[in-house]
């Protein structure tokens, strides 16, 4: 579903990423993990249109997507989660879900999914009404993923979920992201540690100093 071969991506003179290259087949839960600075957010952002890239090539579906920008790309089905979140703080819980839905993909299926999202994470429909800036971190990472949601995805690219949470937290929210692979979607994830998440995906990238170094095709689901 997914292929990025041999992908530089340069801040200014700065090369970040070295000819990285991975693939995710439609299904798959894949984890690209690596520690703080060396590239994770960074080809993430390239893969789903937010950072150009200078050499290789990215194919979605088959299709390269080099030249689209992130809005043609979620029209396609390929919906990408901020590590930050980038919420609308001054906005409700359901005006935010809401916003995910403001193509014509999420539109088709937005009171359906709504339902869903509210179903996945009973605390956003409680809180449905409260304005955004007002939630707390676990809260903020599920009205994020739930935005993502909105967007109905085919594939669902997802940066650090579980950067700034209370312990007790991730696994809850780790698991909710497993369930995403559960009901058909495709997932890329992001994450620091091997450790959070090893016991359910399906491959595993290393990413170190901007370089893929590492690939484990293990099937870690059966450990």
């Amino acid at each position: 579903m997914l292929n990025v071969q041999e992908a530089d991506v340069f801040y200014g003179d700065f090369h970040v990423i070295h000819r990285a290259s991975l693939e995710v087949n439609q299904g798959e839960l894949v984890a690209l993990i690596g520690a703080n600075g060396h590239g994770k957010s960074t080809l993430l952002k390239a893969i789903c249109g937010l950072v150009p890239f200078q050499h290789g090539d990215i194919y979605y579906k088959g299709e390269s997507i080099k030249a689209k920008d992130t809005t043609k790309l979620v029209g396609d089905g390929l919906v990408y989660v901020a590590e930050d979140r980038r919420l609308f703080p001054d906005m409700t819980v359901q005006e935010n879900l809401m916003l995910g839905a403001y193509l014509e993909r999420g539109r088709r299926r937005q009171f359906e999914t709504l339902e869903h999202v509210y179903t996945l994470y009973p605390r956003l429909q409680e809180r449905r009404s409260q304005l955004a800036r007002t939630l707390s971190g676990g809260e903020t990472q599920m009205l994020a993923l739930g935005r993502g949601l909105m967007s109905a995805p085919e594939l669902i690219a997802i940066d650090e979920p579980s950067l700034g949470l209370a312990p007790n937290l991730v696994a809850n929210m780790l698991n909710t992201i497993k369930s995403f692979k559960d009901e058909g979607l495709t997932v890329l994830l992001v994450e620091q540690s091997l450790f959070l998440i090893e016991s359910f995906v399906d491959k595993i990238y290393l990413l170190e100093e901007g370089v893929v170094s590492l690939y484990d095709d293990a099937d870690v689901t059966k450990k």
